[in-house]
Protein backbone atom coordinates (compact mmCIF):
# COMPACT_ATOMS: atom_id res chain seq x y z
CA UNK A 1 0.00 0.00 0.00
CA UNK A 2 1.22 3.44 -0.98
CA UNK A 3 1.62 6.66 1.14
CA UNK A 4 -0.59 8.51 -0.33
CA UNK A 5 -2.97 5.58 0.49
CA UNK A 6 -2.04 5.34 3.81
CA UNK A 7 -2.95 8.87 3.89
CA UNK A 8 -6.00 8.95 2.65
CA UNK A 9 -7.44 5.94 5.04
CA UNK A 10 -5.56 7.83 7.67
CA UNK A 11 -7.58 10.92 7.05
CA UNK A 12 -10.84 9.47 6.74
CA UNK A 13 -10.52 7.51 10.18
CA UNK A 14 -9.64 11.17 11.47
CA UNK A 15 -12.77 12.73 9.84
CA UNK A 16 -15.25 9.54 11.28
CA UNK A 17 -13.46 10.08 14.67
CA UNK A 18 -14.39 13.84 13.97
CA UNK A 19 -17.93 12.95 13.05
CA UNK A 20 -18.10 10.83 16.48
CA UNK A 21 -17.24 12.82 18.68
CA UNK A 22 -18.91 15.98 17.22
CA UNK A 23 -22.50 13.49 17.65
CA UNK A 24 -21.63 12.84 21.48
CA UNK A 25 -23.96 14.91 23.66
CA UNK A 26 -21.40 15.40 26.11
CA UNK A 27 -18.85 18.49 25.35
CA UNK A 28 -15.74 17.62 24.61
CA UNK A 29 -12.38 19.81 24.96
CA UNK A 30 -8.89 19.10 24.08
CA UNK A 31 -6.00 21.17 25.81
CA UNK A 32 -2.14 21.75 26.07
CA UNK A 33 -0.71 21.31 29.41
CA UNK A 34 -1.58 24.75 29.96
CA UNK A 35 -5.12 24.78 29.25
CA UNK A 36 -5.12 26.24 25.70
CA UNK A 37 -7.90 24.87 23.61
CA UNK A 38 -7.38 23.24 20.72
CA UNK A 39 -10.09 21.14 19.72
CA UNK A 40 -13.65 21.13 20.52
CA UNK A 41 -16.87 19.22 19.89
CA UNK A 42 -20.24 20.49 18.75
CA UNK A 43 -22.02 20.14 22.33
CA UNK A 44 -19.07 22.48 24.16
CA UNK A 45 -19.45 24.98 21.33
CA UNK A 46 -23.49 24.90 22.62
CA UNK A 47 -22.59 25.08 26.06
CA UNK A 48 -20.34 27.80 25.75
CA UNK A 49 -22.04 29.70 22.60
CA UNK A 50 -18.99 29.89 20.53
CA UNK A 51 -17.83 28.29 17.44
CA UNK A 52 -14.43 25.79 17.40
CA UNK A 53 -12.68 28.42 15.63
CA UNK A 54 -13.45 31.45 18.28
CA UNK A 55 -12.33 28.78 20.68
CA UNK A 56 -9.19 27.25 19.24
CA UNK A 57 -5.79 28.83 20.99
CA UNK A 58 -7.83 30.41 23.63
CA UNK A 59 -7.10 29.77 27.64
CA UNK A 60 -10.19 27.16 28.54
CA UNK A 61 -10.95 29.44 31.86
CA UNK A 62 -11.64 32.04 29.55
CA UNK A 63 -14.27 30.45 27.78
CA UNK A 64 -16.67 28.65 30.30
CA UNK A 65 -19.39 29.72 31.53
CA UNK A 66 -19.40 31.78 35.02
CA UNK A 67 -19.04 29.25 38.07
CA UNK A 68 -21.25 29.98 41.00
CA UNK A 69 -20.54 28.34 44.43
CA UNK A 70 -23.67 28.97 47.29
CA UNK A 71 -25.12 31.80 44.90
CA UNK A 72 -21.67 33.32 44.82
CA UNK A 73 -19.13 33.85 41.75
CA UNK A 74 -16.18 31.82 41.97
CA UNK A 75 -13.04 33.34 40.26
CA UNK A 76 -11.50 32.36 37.10
CA UNK A 77 -8.37 32.08 38.75
CA UNK A 78 -9.88 29.12 41.30
CA UNK A 79 -10.76 27.36 37.88
CA UNK A 80 -7.17 25.72 37.18
CA UNK A 81 -8.44 22.20 38.52
CA UNK A 82 -5.95 20.01 35.75
CA UNK A 83 -2.11 21.57 37.37
CA UNK A 84 -1.63 18.37 38.16
CA UNK A 85 -1.60 15.89 35.23
CA UNK A 86 -3.95 13.33 37.20
CA UNK A 87 -7.61 12.01 36.38
CA UNK A 88 -10.42 14.35 38.31
CA UNK A 89 -14.08 15.03 38.54
CA UNK A 90 -16.12 18.17 39.92
CA UNK A 91 -19.36 19.60 40.00
CA UNK A 92 -20.05 22.96 38.86
CA UNK A 93 -23.30 24.90 39.33
CA UNK A 94 -23.94 27.57 36.35
CA UNK A 95 -26.17 29.51 37.83
CA UNK A 96 -26.83 31.36 40.83
CA UNK A 97 -31.26 30.92 40.55
CA UNK A 98 -34.27 28.03 40.41
CA UNK A 99 -33.75 26.42 38.31
CA UNK A 100 -30.32 25.56 38.55
CA UNK A 101 -27.77 24.65 35.73
CA UNK A 102 -25.16 21.98 36.58
CA UNK A 103 -22.34 20.03 34.77
CA UNK A 104 -20.82 17.69 35.85
CA UNK A 105 -16.93 18.01 34.59
CA UNK A 106 -14.15 14.63 34.61
CA UNK A 107 -10.67 15.53 33.35
CA UNK A 108 -7.47 13.01 32.19
CA UNK A 109 -4.17 13.88 30.89
CA UNK A 110 -3.08 12.19 27.43
CA UNK A 111 0.86 11.38 27.75
CA UNK A 112 0.97 9.88 24.99
CA UNK A 113 2.35 12.60 23.18
CA UNK A 114 5.02 15.15 24.10
CA UNK A 115 4.20 17.08 25.17
CA UNK A 116 1.63 15.97 26.93
CA UNK A 117 -2.16 17.24 26.75
CA UNK A 118 -5.43 17.05 28.73
CA UNK A 119 -9.09 15.95 27.66
CA UNK A 120 -12.11 17.41 29.50
CA UNK A 121 -16.38 15.82 29.77
CA UNK A 122 -18.67 18.24 30.96
CA UNK A 123 -21.75 16.53 30.96
CA UNK A 124 -25.50 18.31 31.92
CA UNK A 125 -26.52 17.31 34.92
CA UNK A 126 -29.69 19.96 35.14
CA UNK A 127 -32.27 17.79 34.42
CA UNK A 128 -31.18 15.22 36.90
CA UNK A 129 -30.35 17.80 39.36
CA UNK A 130 -34.04 19.94 38.72
CA UNK A 131 -35.75 16.37 39.18
CA UNK A 132 -33.95 16.28 42.49
CA UNK A 133 -34.60 19.80 43.76
CA UNK A 134 -38.26 19.83 42.99
CA UNK A 135 -37.93 16.18 45.31
CA UNK A 136 -36.67 18.40 48.22
CA UNK A 137 -38.91 20.82 47.26
CA UNK A 138 -42.24 18.86 47.97
CA UNK A 139 -40.07 17.14 50.70
CA UNK A 140 -39.91 20.51 52.17
CA UNK A 141 -43.77 21.69 51.62
CA UNK A 142 -45.34 18.27 52.84
CA UNK A 143 -42.64 18.58 56.11
CA UNK A 144 -44.23 22.14 56.15
CA UNK A 145 -47.95 21.01 55.89
CA UNK A 146 -47.32 18.30 58.08
CA UNK A 147 -45.61 20.80 60.81
CA UNK A 148 -48.47 23.24 60.41
CA UNK A 149 -51.26 20.22 60.37
CA UNK A 150 -49.38 19.32 63.81
CA UNK A 151 -49.58 22.55 64.86
CA UNK A 152 -53.56 22.97 63.88
CA UNK A 153 -54.23 19.62 66.02
CA UNK A 154 -52.30 20.91 69.00
CA UNK A 155 -54.68 23.85 68.87
CA UNK A 156 -57.57 21.90 68.10
CA UNK A 157 -56.80 19.66 71.30
CA UNK A 158 -56.17 22.65 73.12
CA UNK A 159 -59.23 24.04 72.66
CA UNK A 160 -61.08 20.54 73.41
CA UNK A 161 -59.51 20.17 76.59
CA UNK A 162 -60.83 23.67 77.52
CA UNK A 163 -63.78 22.97 76.43
CA UNK A 164 -63.81 19.43 78.39
CA UNK A 165 -62.62 21.71 81.27
CA UNK A 166 -65.03 23.73 80.89
CA UNK A 167 -68.37 21.22 80.42
CA UNK A 168 -66.87 19.15 83.66
CA UNK A 169 -67.15 22.72 85.89
CA UNK A 170 -70.66 23.29 84.33
CA UNK A 171 -71.50 20.03 84.95
CA UNK A 172 -70.36 19.79 88.27
CA UNK A 173 -71.97 23.26 88.99
CA UNK A 174 -75.08 21.79 87.76
CA UNK A 175 -75.20 18.39 89.16
CA UNK A 176 -74.76 20.89 92.75
CA UNK A 177 -77.07 23.38 92.30
CA UNK A 178 -79.72 20.78 91.16
CA UNK A 179 -79.36 18.37 93.27
CA UNK A 180 -79.11 20.34 96.87
CA UNK A 181 -83.03 21.52 96.54
CA UNK A 182 -84.04 18.40 94.68
CA UNK A 183 -82.84 16.68 97.79
CA UNK A 184 -84.98 18.68 100.44
CA UNK A 185 -88.08 18.18 97.93
CA UNK A 186 -87.36 14.66 97.50
CA UNK A 187 -87.14 14.12 101.07
CA UNK A 188 -90.08 16.03 102.28
CA UNK A 189 -92.08 14.05 100.31
CA UNK A 190 -91.35 11.13 101.32
CA UNK A 191 -91.65 11.99 104.43
CA UNK A 192 -94.91 13.37 103.77
CA UNK A 193 -95.92 10.06 102.01
CA UNK A 194 -95.18 8.42 105.11
CA UNK A 195 -97.79 10.40 106.76
CA UNK A 196 -101.50 9.81 107.50
CA UNK A 197 -103.10 10.86 103.75
CA UNK A 198 -106.33 10.42 101.99
CA UNK A 199 -106.16 8.70 98.66
CA UNK A 200 -105.94 12.00 96.53
CA UNK A 201 -103.33 13.60 98.80
CA UNK A 202 -101.71 10.15 98.37
CA UNK A 203 -101.69 10.38 94.20
CA UNK A 204 -100.21 14.08 94.36
CA UNK A 205 -97.35 12.62 96.77
CA UNK A 206 -96.96 9.76 94.41
CA UNK A 207 -97.27 12.18 91.43
CA UNK A 208 -94.48 14.44 92.78
CA UNK A 209 -92.33 11.45 93.78
CA UNK A 210 -92.14 10.21 90.51
CA UNK A 211 -91.52 13.33 88.82
CA UNK A 212 -88.63 14.13 90.90
CA UNK A 213 -87.07 10.64 90.10
CA UNK A 214 -87.10 11.45 86.63
CA UNK A 215 -85.56 14.28 87.08
CA UNK A 216 -82.81 12.83 89.07
CA UNK A 217 -82.80 10.21 86.11
CA UNK A 218 -82.29 12.94 83.65
CA UNK A 219 -79.21 14.69 85.39
CA UNK A 220 -77.57 11.36 85.98
CA UNK A 221 -77.84 9.90 82.38
CA UNK A 222 -76.22 13.43 81.01
CA UNK A 223 -73.76 13.15 83.49
CA UNK A 224 -72.73 9.67 82.80
CA UNK A 225 -72.91 9.69 78.91
CA UNK A 226 -70.37 13.40 79.57
CA UNK A 227 -67.77 11.20 81.62
CA UNK A 228 -68.01 7.59 79.64
CA UNK A 229 -66.99 9.68 76.04
CA UNK A 230 -63.71 10.62 78.21
CA UNK A 231 -63.16 7.38 77.08
CA UNK A 232 -61.12 6.50 80.26
CA UNK A 233 -62.24 3.97 82.53
CA UNK A 234 -61.14 3.38 86.28
CA UNK A 235 -62.26 -0.05 87.42
CA UNK A 236 -62.43 -1.09 91.18
CA UNK A 237 -62.28 -4.45 92.33
CA UNK A 238 -64.48 -5.02 95.54
CA UNK A 239 -65.68 -8.42 96.82
CA UNK A 240 -69.16 -8.18 96.47
CA UNK A 241 -72.03 -11.20 96.51
CA UNK A 242 -74.20 -11.31 92.74
CA UNK A 243 -77.22 -12.84 94.30
CA UNK A 244 -77.23 -9.95 96.83
CA UNK A 245 -76.72 -6.99 94.72
CA UNK A 246 -79.20 -8.32 92.23
CA UNK A 247 -81.96 -8.48 95.00
CA UNK A 248 -80.78 -4.50 95.89
CA UNK A 249 -81.56 -3.74 92.68
CA UNK A 250 -84.62 -5.37 92.20
CA UNK A 251 -86.21 -3.96 95.69
CA UNK A 252 -85.42 -0.41 94.61
CA UNK A 253 -87.78 -1.12 91.70
CA UNK A 254 -90.56 -3.19 93.73
CA UNK A 255 -92.40 -0.43 94.66
CA UNK A 256 -92.52 0.78 90.94
CA UNK A 257 -93.65 -2.92 89.42
CA UNK A 258 -96.51 -2.96 92.14
CA UNK A 259 -97.99 0.37 91.37
CA UNK A 260 -98.47 -0.76 87.52
CA UNK A 261 -99.20 -4.33 89.35
CA UNK A 262 -96.05 -5.87 87.33
CA UNK A 263 -94.64 -9.07 88.71
CA UNK A 264 -90.52 -8.36 89.35
CA UNK A 265 -88.76 -11.83 89.89
CA UNK A 266 -85.27 -13.15 90.52
CA UNK A 267 -84.03 -16.57 89.89
CA UNK A 268 -80.13 -16.52 90.76
CA UNK A 269 -77.13 -18.80 91.95
CA UNK A 270 -77.45 -19.30 96.22
CA UNK A 271 -75.77 -16.75 98.15
CA UNK A 272 -72.70 -18.67 98.95
CA UNK A 273 -71.61 -19.53 95.59
CA UNK A 274 -71.64 -15.85 94.27
CA UNK A 275 -69.13 -14.07 95.68
CA UNK A 276 -67.14 -12.46 93.30
CA UNK A 277 -64.40 -10.00 92.73
CA UNK A 278 -64.90 -6.83 90.01
CA UNK A 279 -66.47 -3.70 89.87
CA UNK A 280 -69.91 -3.97 91.42
CA UNK A 281 -70.68 -0.23 91.69
CA UNK A 282 -70.43 -0.36 87.38
CA UNK A 283 -72.77 -3.52 87.39
CA UNK A 284 -75.32 -2.02 89.70
CA UNK A 285 -75.56 0.63 87.24
CA UNK A 286 -76.19 -1.54 84.46
CA UNK A 287 -78.75 -3.37 85.89
CA UNK A 288 -80.75 -0.21 87.71
CA UNK A 289 -80.47 1.43 83.62
CA UNK A 290 -81.89 -2.61 82.10
CA UNK A 291 -84.25 -3.19 85.12
CA UNK A 292 -86.07 0.49 84.86
CA UNK A 293 -85.75 0.18 81.26
CA UNK A 294 -88.03 -2.78 80.84
CA UNK A 295 -90.27 -1.43 83.69
CA UNK A 296 -91.05 2.03 81.83
CA UNK A 297 -91.85 -0.33 78.02
CA UNK A 298 -93.92 -2.60 80.20
CA UNK A 299 -97.67 -2.01 80.79
CA UNK A 300 -98.51 -6.03 82.10
CA UNK A 301 -97.33 -8.86 82.66
CA UNK A 302 -93.51 -9.38 84.22
CA UNK A 303 -90.07 -8.21 84.52
CA UNK A 304 -88.03 -11.74 85.27
CA UNK A 305 -84.03 -11.41 86.02
CA UNK A 306 -82.41 -14.75 85.62
CA UNK A 307 -78.88 -15.01 86.71
CA UNK A 308 -76.11 -17.74 86.17
CA UNK A 309 -72.37 -17.97 86.55
CA UNK A 310 -70.19 -20.01 84.07
CA UNK A 311 -66.53 -20.75 85.15
CA UNK A 312 -64.19 -20.22 82.26
CA UNK A 313 -60.75 -22.24 81.87
CA UNK A 314 -58.72 -19.06 82.26
CA UNK A 315 -60.17 -19.26 85.98
CA UNK A 316 -62.59 -16.16 86.14
CA UNK A 317 -66.62 -16.45 86.09
CA UNK A 318 -68.96 -15.38 83.41
CA UNK A 319 -71.88 -13.66 85.13
CA UNK A 320 -74.81 -13.87 82.88
CA UNK A 321 -77.49 -12.30 83.41
CA UNK A 322 -80.96 -11.89 81.71
CA UNK A 323 -83.95 -9.14 82.23
CA UNK A 324 -86.66 -10.29 80.30
CA UNK A 325 -90.16 -8.48 80.05
CA UNK A 326 -93.37 -8.76 78.35
CA UNK A 327 -93.55 -5.30 77.37
CA UNK A 328 -94.40 -3.28 73.83
CA UNK A 329 -91.22 -5.30 72.28
CA UNK A 330 -88.96 -3.28 69.78
CA UNK A 331 -89.78 -3.01 66.20
CA UNK A 332 -86.89 -5.00 63.82
CA UNK A 333 -85.45 -1.76 62.36
CA UNK A 334 -85.08 0.23 65.86
CA UNK A 335 -82.88 -2.78 67.03
CA UNK A 336 -79.56 -1.72 65.61
CA UNK A 337 -79.78 1.71 66.84
CA UNK A 338 -81.18 0.61 70.41
CA UNK A 339 -77.68 1.38 72.17
CA UNK A 340 -77.07 4.60 70.75
CA UNK A 341 -76.86 7.40 72.23
CA UNK A 342 -80.01 9.38 72.48
CA UNK A 343 -81.99 6.41 70.12
CA UNK A 344 -85.54 6.85 72.02
CA UNK A 345 -87.87 4.42 70.65
CA UNK A 346 -91.89 5.05 70.96
CA UNK A 347 -95.29 3.07 69.85
CA UNK A 348 -98.45 3.73 69.34
CA UNK A 349 -99.20 1.77 72.61
CA UNK A 350 -96.77 3.87 74.92
CA UNK A 351 -94.72 6.83 74.56
CA UNK A 352 -91.81 7.15 77.51
CA UNK A 353 -90.08 10.07 78.50
CA UNK A 354 -86.57 9.19 78.06
CA UNK A 355 -83.33 10.63 77.59
CA UNK A 356 -82.24 8.03 75.28
CA UNK A 357 -78.93 7.72 77.11
CA UNK A 358 -79.91 4.38 79.39
CA UNK A 359 -79.16 1.81 77.11
CA UNK A 360 -75.66 3.46 75.75
CA UNK A 361 -74.75 4.08 79.27
CA UNK A 362 -75.15 -0.14 79.82
CA UNK A 363 -73.39 -0.90 76.21
CA UNK A 364 -70.34 1.13 77.49
CA UNK A 365 -70.19 -0.14 80.53
CA UNK A 366 -70.00 -3.61 79.89
CA UNK A 367 -67.49 -2.83 77.31
CA UNK A 368 -65.25 -1.52 79.86
CA UNK A 369 -65.56 -4.10 82.02
CA UNK A 370 -64.64 -6.28 79.16
CA UNK A 371 -68.14 -8.04 78.96
CA UNK A 372 -70.83 -7.21 75.81
CA UNK A 373 -74.72 -6.70 76.50
CA UNK A 374 -77.54 -8.11 73.70
CA UNK A 375 -81.10 -7.76 73.01
CA UNK A 376 -83.95 -10.09 71.14
CA UNK A 377 -86.66 -8.61 70.76
CA UNK A 378 -90.67 -8.93 68.95
CA UNK A 379 -92.92 -6.24 68.65
CA UNK A 380 -95.98 -6.60 71.40
CA UNK A 381 -94.37 -9.66 72.88
CA UNK A 382 -91.61 -8.26 74.62
CA UNK A 383 -87.63 -7.76 74.86
CA UNK A 384 -84.66 -9.85 76.76
CA UNK A 385 -81.40 -7.55 77.76
CA UNK A 386 -79.11 -10.07 78.42
CA UNK A 387 -74.93 -8.95 79.37
CA UNK A 388 -72.24 -11.15 79.96
CA UNK A 389 -69.59 -9.75 82.10
CA UNK A 390 -66.47 -11.77 83.26
CA UNK A 391 -65.10 -11.67 87.19
CA UNK A 392 -62.91 -13.63 89.46
CA UNK A 393 -64.32 -15.93 91.70
CA UNK A 394 -64.10 -15.45 95.52
CA UNK A 395 -65.42 -16.83 99.02
CA UNK A 396 -67.85 -15.91 101.05
CA UNK A 397 -65.84 -13.34 103.52
CA UNK A 398 -68.32 -13.86 106.32
CA UNK A 399 -66.87 -17.39 106.93
CA UNK A 400 -64.97 -17.51 110.54
CA UNK A 401 -65.85 -13.43 110.72
CA UNK A 402 -67.58 -12.17 114.38
CA UNK A 403 -71.24 -12.17 114.27
CA UNK A 404 -73.12 -9.02 112.22
CA UNK A 405 -74.11 -6.28 115.00
CA UNK A 406 -77.79 -5.59 115.80
CA UNK A 407 -79.53 -2.54 113.55
CA UNK A 408 -77.65 0.84 114.31
CA UNK A 409 -81.75 1.89 114.40
CA UNK A 410 -81.99 -0.02 117.61
CA UNK A 411 -79.24 2.03 119.34
CA UNK A 412 -81.19 4.59 120.63
CA UNK A 413 -77.86 6.18 122.52
CA UNK A 414 -76.55 6.65 119.66
CA UNK A 415 -74.60 10.72 119.27
CA UNK A 416 -75.22 11.63 115.89
CA UNK A 417 -73.94 15.17 114.61
CA UNK A 418 -75.03 16.73 111.12
CA UNK A 419 -72.96 20.04 109.96
CA UNK A 420 -74.47 21.71 107.00
CA UNK A 421 -74.85 25.14 106.27
CA UNK A 422 -78.18 24.37 104.48
CA UNK A 423 -81.01 24.27 106.78
CA UNK A 424 -83.35 22.66 104.77
CA UNK A 425 -81.05 19.79 103.96
CA UNK A 426 -80.28 19.71 107.74
CA UNK A 427 -83.90 19.03 108.30
CA UNK A 428 -84.47 16.58 105.94
CA UNK A 429 -81.65 14.48 107.03
CA UNK A 430 -82.73 15.06 110.80
CA UNK A 431 -86.37 13.61 110.21
CA UNK A 432 -85.24 11.03 108.16
CA UNK A 433 -83.07 9.81 111.43
CA UNK A 434 -85.98 10.37 114.07
CA UNK A 435 -87.93 7.91 111.15
CA UNK A 436 -85.11 5.66 112.34
CA UNK A 437 -85.84 6.02 115.79
CA UNK A 438 -82.60 8.22 115.94
CA UNK A 439 -81.78 12.05 117.25
CA UNK A 440 -79.03 14.80 116.20
CA UNK A 441 -77.56 17.56 116.71
CA UNK A 442 -76.76 20.22 114.52
CA UNK A 443 -73.68 22.36 113.17
CA UNK A 444 -73.61 25.01 110.12
CA UNK A 445 -69.84 24.61 109.32
CA UNK A 446 -66.76 23.24 110.02
CA UNK A 447 -65.73 25.26 112.75
CA UNK A 448 -68.66 24.74 114.99
CA UNK A 449 -68.55 20.79 113.76
CA UNK A 450 -64.73 21.15 115.28
CA UNK A 451 -65.61 22.77 118.32
CA UNK A 452 -68.59 20.26 119.45
CA UNK A 453 -66.52 17.08 118.91
CA UNK A 454 -63.42 18.63 121.06
CA UNK A 455 -66.16 19.73 123.86
CA UNK A 456 -68.38 16.51 123.28
CA UNK A 457 -65.78 13.32 122.51
CA UNK A 458 -68.48 11.02 123.02
CA UNK A 459 -69.83 11.89 119.65
CA UNK A 460 -70.21 8.64 117.26
CA UNK A 461 -71.57 9.69 114.03
CA UNK A 462 -70.84 13.04 112.04
CA UNK A 463 -72.53 13.78 108.78
CA UNK A 464 -70.67 16.09 107.13
CA UNK A 465 -71.34 18.64 104.17
CA UNK A 466 -68.34 19.14 101.78
CA UNK A 467 -68.96 23.09 101.20
CA UNK A 468 -69.29 25.14 104.42
CA UNK A 469 -68.76 28.36 104.97
CA UNK A 470 -65.76 29.13 106.71
CA UNK A 471 -64.23 26.03 107.01
CA UNK A 472 -65.25 23.32 105.06
CA UNK A 473 -65.91 19.57 105.09
CA UNK A 474 -62.99 18.11 103.82
CA UNK A 475 -60.72 20.65 105.97
CA UNK A 476 -62.17 20.09 109.01
CA UNK A 477 -61.94 16.51 108.60
CA UNK A 478 -58.15 16.61 107.99
CA UNK A 479 -57.77 18.76 110.90
CA UNK A 480 -59.64 16.31 113.15
CA UNK A 481 -57.38 13.79 111.79
CA UNK A 482 -54.25 15.34 112.53
CA UNK A 483 -55.22 16.40 116.17
CA UNK A 484 -55.39 12.57 116.59
CA UNK A 485 -59.58 12.22 116.66
CA UNK A 486 -59.73 8.54 114.73
CA UNK A 487 -63.38 9.05 116.08
CA UNK A 488 -66.05 10.01 115.38
CA UNK A 489 -66.89 7.88 111.97
CA UNK A 490 -67.62 10.94 109.71
CA UNK A 491 -69.88 10.52 106.63
CA UNK A 492 -69.40 12.52 103.97
CA UNK A 493 -72.35 14.51 101.80
CA UNK A 494 -72.43 16.03 98.85
CA UNK A 495 -74.42 17.40 95.89
CA UNK A 496 -71.45 16.23 94.06
CA UNK A 497 -71.52 12.98 92.45
CA UNK A 498 -67.99 12.62 91.25
CA UNK A 499 -65.21 9.94 91.77
CA UNK A 500 -62.78 12.50 92.59
CA UNK A 501 -64.91 13.58 95.18
CA UNK A 502 -64.99 10.25 96.63
CA UNK A 503 -61.11 10.14 96.73
CA UNK A 504 -60.68 13.16 98.05
CA UNK A 505 -63.25 12.22 101.12
CA UNK A 506 -60.91 8.83 101.33
CA UNK A 507 -57.82 10.85 101.90
CA UNK A 508 -59.06 13.31 104.30
CA UNK A 509 -60.10 10.46 106.83
CA UNK A 510 -63.53 10.19 105.92
CA UNK A 511 -65.18 7.21 106.82
CA UNK A 512 -67.67 7.12 103.84
CA UNK A 513 -69.52 9.22 101.10
CA UNK A 514 -73.49 10.04 100.47
CA UNK A 515 -75.10 11.79 97.44
CA UNK A 516 -77.69 14.36 97.57
CA UNK A 517 -80.57 13.84 96.65
CA UNK A 518 -79.90 11.20 99.73
CA UNK A 519 -81.91 7.78 99.85
CA UNK A 520 -83.91 6.02 102.55
CA UNK A 521 -81.96 2.66 101.23
CA UNK A 522 -78.81 4.61 101.01
CA UNK A 523 -78.46 5.95 104.61
CA UNK A 524 -79.84 2.64 106.09
CA UNK A 525 -76.81 1.46 104.31
CA UNK A 526 -74.55 4.11 105.24
CA UNK A 527 -76.00 3.40 108.79
CA UNK A 528 -75.38 -0.61 108.55
CA UNK A 529 -71.79 0.24 107.58
CA UNK A 530 -71.32 2.55 110.66
CA UNK A 531 -72.34 -0.07 112.66
CA UNK A 532 -70.05 -3.28 111.22
CA UNK A 533 -67.11 -0.61 111.57
CA UNK A 534 -68.08 0.06 115.38
CA UNK A 535 -68.29 -4.20 115.72
CA UNK A 536 -64.76 -4.23 114.21
CA UNK A 537 -63.70 -1.27 116.25
CA UNK A 538 -64.87 -2.97 119.62
CA UNK A 539 -63.60 -5.94 118.35
CA UNK A 540 -59.86 -5.20 117.66
CA UNK A 541 -59.85 -4.76 114.20
CA UNK A 542 -57.25 -4.29 112.18
CA UNK A 543 -58.87 -1.37 109.97
CA UNK A 544 -59.69 2.06 112.07
CA UNK A 545 -61.26 3.56 108.87
CA UNK A 546 -64.24 1.60 106.28
CA UNK A 547 -62.73 2.98 102.47
CA UNK A 548 -64.95 5.41 100.91
CA UNK A 549 -64.30 3.83 97.75
CA UNK A 550 -65.71 0.34 99.42
CA UNK A 551 -69.29 2.22 99.80
CA UNK A 552 -71.55 0.07 98.02
CA UNK A 553 -73.72 2.85 97.38
CA UNK A 554 -75.16 2.38 93.65
CA UNK A 555 -75.01 5.85 92.45
CA UNK A 556 -71.51 7.45 92.09
CA UNK A 557 -70.34 10.01 89.06
CA UNK A 558 -67.42 10.02 87.79
CA UNK A 559 -66.04 13.48 87.40
CA UNK A 560 -65.90 14.70 83.59
CA UNK A 561 -62.68 15.26 82.47
CA UNK A 562 -59.78 14.10 79.73
CA UNK A 563 -58.35 11.89 82.24
CA UNK A 564 -61.66 11.05 84.35
CA UNK A 565 -63.17 8.36 85.44
CA UNK A 566 -66.08 6.50 83.48
CA UNK A 567 -69.40 7.90 85.78
CA UNK A 568 -70.95 5.41 87.40
CA UNK A 569 -74.42 6.97 88.34
CA UNK A 570 -78.39 5.79 89.80
CA UNK A 571 -80.31 4.33 87.27
CA UNK A 572 -83.01 6.35 85.37
CA UNK A 573 -86.09 4.16 87.16
CA UNK A 574 -84.49 4.66 90.70
CA UNK A 575 -86.23 5.47 93.58
CA UNK A 576 -84.74 8.15 95.42
CA UNK A 577 -85.24 10.15 98.74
Amino acid sequence: MGEETLIGQLRHTLARMESALGAVDQGLVFTDQHGVVEWTNHAFEGMVGLSRLQCLGRYLPDILPTRYHNGKVVPRDCIQFWSQFFPGRAIWELSDSLPRTVVEVTWASVTSSNPPSLVFTFRDQSAITQAQDKLVEARDQMERQVQLRTQQLLEARDEALAASRAKTRFLASMSHDIRTPLNAILGMIDLLGDSQLDAAQKEMVSTIQMSGSHLLALINDVLDIAQIETGVTCLKETRFNLTQLLEGCLAQFQPQAHLKGISLKLRAPSNGSAWLVGDDLKLCQIMNNLIGNSLKYTNEGAVNVTAELNPEPSGTVIASVEVADTGVGIEPDFLPKVFEEFSRFSTSMQSVESTGLGLAICARLCKALGGDISVVSKPGKGSCFTIKIPFISTVDPSMGSSARADDCKEDRSLHILIADDNRVNQRVLQLMLNRLGLQAELALDGCEAMGRIRQVPTIDLVFMDLEMPNLDGLAATRMLRAEGHQHPYIIALTAYSFDSQRLECEDAGMNDFLTKPLQKTALSEALQRFEDWRQQERHGGSSLHHSVSDNPEPSPQAEPSPQGDVAVAQAEAEQPL
